[in-house]
């Protein structure tokens, strides 16, 4: 079977193998799908569905034994160090489901054999991760096809197997999130600009990719009533980063950052009037959706891994007229999620857990 032929069939491209073999090769479990992950993984029941096939020539049969399907999932890195100007890597599984996918106790002579599989995934397990940049570093899963021919001699046919993870969306938290100057010492409460106490924070840690993320700015003034707000402007950025980690340290890194959003005077010059001592208003940006962006989701609630950490981190920088300026950080979480519209069909279906 030529690869037009396989691609007919509906299966991942060539370029997704890591060991190929022209007379074996996966497909997905229909012509509708381009996955072979079903269901959402962290809010409900999800498998990996899929079919292997076994295509030779009848000049040139295969005398088979036995099939095993296995998932691989692992984590990798390859990096250089900011201890040690030394390249470094490393690779560990986290997981592995194997089972016999077809045997027999004497060798059989096959031409055309189709064989389906389906694994459920565990809950906890992360989604698909990686970053090619100043690391290299990948939260991957393998599909494996062990083929046991006459001889005992063994093939492996693999390839990349995407999964992704979602979260539900989450409700304000009942105490916000404060966030903090990082060029001040970590145990200062509040940050002052001539008579004014400046505090920012956030209603939530989780928000979903396409969200709007919302950032509250607090106004206390020491003397008087506020009259006017006195910023100049105001620069949001939501940066990823990913790091290396060996023995809790980190050994290396790399940095995303958004397209930048500023809120200038003509902008604040449409929020309400200010009036008493205290003020509080609030400013945004949209966090790109996932087709838009190389941010990764992050992994809630999944088992630990040992060597590759992500962090979603929102950064404010607020000018003032007076030509002083503060820093604001909070760290976040992006999550890949669902539209109520969806989230309501798939619990009626049973793919949500309620």
């Amino acid at each position: 079977m030529n690869d037009d032929e396989k691609r007919i069939l509906n299966g991942p491209p060539r370029t997704s193998y890591i060991e190929y073999h022209k007379h074996a090769f996966f497909t997905y479990s229909s012509k509708e799908v381009e996955t072979f992950q079903h269901g959402y993984l962290g809010i409900g029941p999800s498998y990996i569905t899929g079919n292997f096939h076994l295509c030779y020539p009848a000049s040139e049969p295969l005398h088979l034994k036995k099939v095993e399907i296995s998932l691989v999932g692992q984590e990798s890195a390859l990096y250089e160090s900011i201890f040690y100007r030394l390249h470094n890597s490393f690779s560990r599984g986290f997981c592995q489901y194997t089972y016999d996918a077809w045997e027999n106790s004497k060798f059989q002579r096959i031409t055309n054999l189709t064989l389906k599989f389906n694994i459920k995934l565990e809950d906890d397990l992360p989604g698909s991760f990686e970053v090619d940049s100043t690391i290299n570093a990948s939260i991957n899963y393998i599909l494996k096809a062990t083929i046991i021919s006459d001889k005992n001699v063994e093939k492996i046919v693999s390839v990349k197997c995407h999964i992704n993870r979602w979260c539900l969306p989450v409700e304000y938290l009942e105490q916000p999130i404060v966030m903090k100057n990082p060029d001040q010492d970590k145990t200062t409460e509040e940050y002052k600009v001539g008579d004014i106490i400046v505090g920012c924070e956030l209603k939530k840690f989780l928000w979903c990719m396409g969200d709007k993320i919302s950032m509250f700015i607090n106004l206390t003034s020491l003397k008087q009533n506020i009259t006017e707000i006195n910023i100049k402007e105001i620069k949001l950025h939501l940066l990823e980063l990913q790091y290396v980690m060996n023995d809790n340290e980190i050994v290396a890194g790399n940095r995303l950052e958004s397209t930048g959003v500023i809120i200038d005077k003509k902008k604040l010059s449409i929020l309400p009037h200010p009036s008493g001592s205290k003020y509080t208003f609030e400013v945004g940006m949209r966090i790109p959706s996932k087709h838009h962006t190389k941010f990764t989701p992050a992994n809630i609630s999944t088992r630990t891994l040992q060597h590759i950490q992500t962090v979603h981190r929102l950064k404010a920088i607020i000018k003032f007229n007076s030509g002083d300026h503060l820093v604001f950080q909070g760290d976040i979480g992006i999550i890949n999620s669902l539209t109520p519209e969806e989230i309501k069909e798939g619990i009626n279906k049973g793919h949500i857990n309620p």
